[in-house]
């Protein structure tokens, strides 16, 4: 009975142990970060842990970086087709996807405004022909006083008008794709030709035949496949060290074994809300089969790029979060949690603002990893 007693109270003095330990751990979970950050060694734990020591300091890295991004298409090489004047399409025989050449003939509308445009302009050219030959022969009178000045700037006024008339009318013609200069009586039409304004491929079709089409309307819209570039995410951390006319190399979803390099066109100058930018690049060969918004992966290597460089064994991971650990004397030590840009086979960056205050200061590069042990055991 006796032995019974002496294990309860064992039992229930554990308990209270362990409870006690919940209350006062001062590892806080949420936060994830280490609430002890400086550890102490005496001589017979130096001698075990085996630290070696570097000097912080500025230097130059070779980063390798690897990005997401897609398929994207620049204002210049996307063209909606519009007819400044309404009217009923004729045909249209263009399905999205189908490749036009520049020039080529992608629709015909028909309205009896077409008529009366031609039919305006021929008149104001037949007139200004007989108003030209007029006003000579009465500027002949008027060397002569045959006429008086009044009725020769009346006839110069209506020479001029119509002069005006006669050029906005040819302007109206060239912007429904008829040459004024070819226009005869003969060749007077209630038909226009929408022209394609650049070579690529028919992305959208708005129209069908006998649909009647406002000056306001987008009928067709072309991407010309040779002016797409791709438009490369990259986050605040790293995209310092983009410049223009770097090279680097892109894999498309759909050829993952394939890959087609490019160069930096130009670098965002603004983040957007997720703290990212946008790098747009050239590709040096266009790919075939080639889709807008279609995803890609982008592999960049940035070289010489200044920066706090420590060799990656030196950088301790708990928790997600990174650290290092800087001497603060020959047997203490702080743990620092760092920021750290992408790392390549030996090295990494330190992307802290403070970092540059830490240049010349001994870290550990070897075997911090028993600085990490020890500091969460002292941290439960």
């Amino acid at each position: 009975m006796k032995k019974y007693f002496i294990s309860l109270i064992v039992l229930l003095a554990l308990n209270a142990c362990s409870s006690n330990e919940q209350k006062t751990n001062p590892l806080n979970t949420e936060d994830s970060t280490l609430e002890n950050t400086i550890v102490a060694l005496d001589q017979n734990q130096l001698k075990e842990a085996n630290l070696q020591m570097a000097v912080l300091e500025k230097g130059t890295a070779s980063l390798d970086l690897h990005l997401n991004g897609k398929i994207d298409v620049p204002p210049t090489a996307i063209a909606s087709v519009s007819i400044p004047m309404g009217g009923y399409v004729q045909d249209i025989n263009l399905i999205p996807g189908n490749y036009v050449k520049k020039g080529s003939t992608i629709a015909t509308i028909k309205d009896p405004q077409f008529v009366q445009l031609q039919e305006d302009y021929l008149s104001a050219k037949a007139k200004s022909a007989y108003l030209s030959q007029d006003l000579d022969r009465q500027k002949l009178l008027l060397q002569q006083d045959a006429v008086s000045k009044k009725t020769f700037q009346l006839l110069q006024s209506e020479f001029n008008t119509n002069a005006i008339a006669l050029k906005g009318f040819a302007e109206k013609l060239q912007l429904i794709n008829i040459d004024p200069v070819g226009l005869t009586i003969e060749k007077i039409s209630s038909k226009v030709n929408l022209i394609a304004p650049i070579s690529g491929y028919v992305s959208k079709v708005n129209i069908n035949r006998g649909k009647y089409v406002a000056p306001t309307e987008i009928l067709l819209e072309l991407i010309d496949p040779n002016d797409v570039h791709a438009a490369i995410t990259v986050y605040e951390k790293d995209i310092t060290f983009f410049k223009e006319g770097m090279k680097g190399k892109v894999t498309l979803a759909n050829e993952p074994n394939k890959s087609y390099a490019v160069s930096i066109l130009a670098v965002s100058r603004n983040l957007d809300d997720d703290k990212s930018g946008l790098l747009h690049c050239h590709f040096v060969a266009v790919p075939k089969n080639m889709v807008p918004g279609m995803f890609l992966t982008a592999d960049f290597s940035v070289n010489n790029t200044s920066a706090v460089i420590v060799p990656i064994n030196a950088i301790q991971r708990f928790q997600g979060i990174d650290y290092i650990f800087i001497q603060k004397s020959a047997n203490q030590f702080e743990a620092k949690q760092v920021t750290v840009g992408n790392i390549n086979k030996t090295t990494a960056a330190i992307l802290n603002p403070e970092a540059s205050e830490w240049l010349g200061k001994n870290i550990v590069i070897e075997n911090a990893f028993s600085l990490l042990g020890k500091l969460m055991n002292k941290s439960e």
